[in-house]
């Protein structure tokens, strides 16, 4: 009886298996090889679920944006202020070691996007944007609907992730100071009644 394969499902699991291995590497020095080794097949099985080494790396990155949004949005529901949620939105990917993994993949993902415009790149990129913008969206109405931001107040949720992506940027400046950004940037739009 021949055996039957949940091709999304292996796909996936090739894709969780190599996490830790995309966070060592990097996406430029990641090969096919490593990717086969490190999930336990054979090179000739990576390219039967995978078209190429970006579309693993893409992956790859969705499982981490699968658990960053699952993550951001338990924030939503958290009893702490709105400014409280904010920061911690914006300072997600520089809370710690591992989440310094993750910025070091994404800085290198937008390096590869901003300088050859690949298409695939590009819609992935929209598409976290999206699902980021709906969770600030969800922030930003809890606090109108507490009154800690004022109804009237033009915040919008796309300009706080255009200000997260260039935390992103930045931050590889030694004079960049996260915390401090953040604090003076929610100080602008969060202004003390």
């Amino acid at each position: 009886m021949a055996i039957i394969v949940n091709k999304e499902e292996k796909r996936r699991n090739i894709a969780l298996s190599c996490r830790e291995l995309l966070l060592e590497q990097g996406i430029n020095s990641l090969t096919i090889s490593q990717i086969a080794k490190t999930a336990g097949v054979g090179k000739g099985t990576i390219y039967e679920y995978f078209e190429n080494k970006e579309d693993i790396v893409f992956e790859i990155i969705t499982t981490f944006i699968s658990d960053h949004e699952k993550e951001l949005l338990a924030l939503v529901d958290t009893p702490i202020t709105t400014r409280e949620k904010l920061f911690h939105f914006l300072y997600f990917l520089f809370e710690n070691e591992i989440a310094g993994k993750h910025l070091n993949v994404y800085q290198e993902f937008l390096a590869i996007s901003l300088s050859s415009e690949p298409e695939a790149m590009l819609a992935f990129s929209e598409e976290c944007r999206k699902k980021f913008t709906m969770i600030l969206d969800l922030i930003l109405e809890a606090g109108k609907a507490s009154g800690e931001i004022e109804k009237t107040m033009p915040i919008s949720s796309s300009s706080l992730t255009l200000f997260a992506t260039g935390l992103v940027v930045d931050s590889r400046l030694e004079s960049c100071d996260i915390k401090k950004e953040i604090d003076l940037f929610l100080d602008m739009i969060l202004p003390s009644k």
